[in-house]
């Protein structure tokens, strides 16, 4: 095989990427015990349920939810309690003394507003244990992995030239298809890092939420969108070094630079009047068509979904894919002209 040394640099990358998402699920699991220390909503409803004092009363609504009502004279506690499913809300007046130590917290599923008057704390907590979150978002988020999988792998030409550029030569295939190959398996690696990024991602939320996914049209171009984008940089960085055999890590962190300014410069020159400024703006406005970063929605639109995405600077969805793939396809072939090029 070969390009069996390609298959091993993708397996060390694929091992820095998992130690990386071990660090993110270590950490999520902290937050998680962290978070089962603390009051949670049926701790304190069970507690108050169960006071000797409390009288305790509960039926079911028409639509299914459980209403649980507590009353404690002797403590001064009045709670009502829904539950239905996986949400739960709780509205209840106590002492300011008994009351829990949070003020107004939004963290995730939970929600806990608390206002004080006279000694009396009057407690709104709602806590919802499902999220319908867009499909295109989860992929989204695979995308940073995407980008670190590309920069570690970017530039494998120039890495070839410097000081393998003989032994490459010696391989029983043309320079051509050693070159696609070794490409090839190199984004196949960035693909599997973005795969076990959503993998990690769905077994967080399901530690906080249960969640469920939906699609629109939007979906599946936005969920290749972000498989392409991290390929497209790939290619940028390995087009932008195929010739050189040294120097690559100076490409790889101008090319970040470049890539992250040039949006900046765009957007801060796009309403001026100076004839000069809005010739900048033209060029750069150019250039962040061919910038891939500048396709990687996640930055731009969070957690809005693919249809948040109809508005990015480089145009529809639909345009983008398409131009993802032109940028891919060209930023490869660039990359391979120039090294069938590069001599010893």
């Amino acid at each position: 095989m070969y390009y069996y040394a390609e298959v091993l640099r993708g397996m060390r990358a694929l091992r820095v990427i998992a130690i990386i998402l071990g660090i993110f699920l270590a950490i999520a699991i902290i937050f998680r015990l962290w978070a089962l220390s603390e009051h949670s909503p049926e701790v304190v409803a069970n507690a108050l349920q169960s006071s000797r004092t409390a009288h305790v009363t509960t039926k079911t609504l028409s639509d299914g939810t459980i209403e649980t009502t507590v009353n404690d004279p002797v403590k001064r506690i009045h709670a009502v309690i829904d539950r239905r499913g996986r949400l739960f809300h709780m509205d209840a007046t106590m002492p300011a003394s008994d009351a829990m130590s949070h003020n107004n917290i939004s963290m995730g599923s939970s929600n806990i507003s608390e206002n004080q008057k006279a000694g009396i704390k009057h407690i709104v907590l709602t806590q919802d244990m499902t999220a319908n979150i867009p499909l295109s978002v989860l992929f989204a988020i695979s995308e940073i992995i995407g980008l670190v999988t590309a920069t570690m792998l970017g530039g494998i030409l120039a890495k070839e030239n410097d000081g393998h550029l003989e032994i490459a030569w010696t391989k029983p295939v043309s320079r051509e298809r050693l070159a696609v190959a070794y490409m090839a398996v190199d984004m196949v690696t960035i693909a599997i890092s973005q795969v076990a990024m959503v993998l990690l991602t769905l077994i967080v939320c399901a530690m906080f939420v249960w969640p469920t996914f939906h699609t629109d049209a939007y979906t599946l171009p936005a969920i290749l969108l972000a498989f392409l984008a991290p390929i497209a940089w790939y290619a940028a960085l390995t087009a932008f070094s195929a010739s050189l055999k040294r120097g690559l890590g100076m490409v790889v962190g101008l090319g970040w630079l470049a890539a992250l300014v040039i949006p900046g410069v765009e957007a801060g020159t796009a309403f001026s009047s100076n004839d000069i400024i809005r010739a900048i703006h033209t060029v750069s406005k150019a250039l962040s068509y061919i910038d891939p970063i500048q396709y990687v929605h996640i930055s731009y639109h969070g957690s809005l979904g693919a249809g948040g995405m109809q508005s990015m600077p480089v145009g529809p969805l639909g345009t983008q894919v398409a131009l993802v793939l032109a940028l891919v396809i060209g930023y490869l072939a660039l990359a391979v002209l120039q090294w069938r090029r590069v001599e010893a």
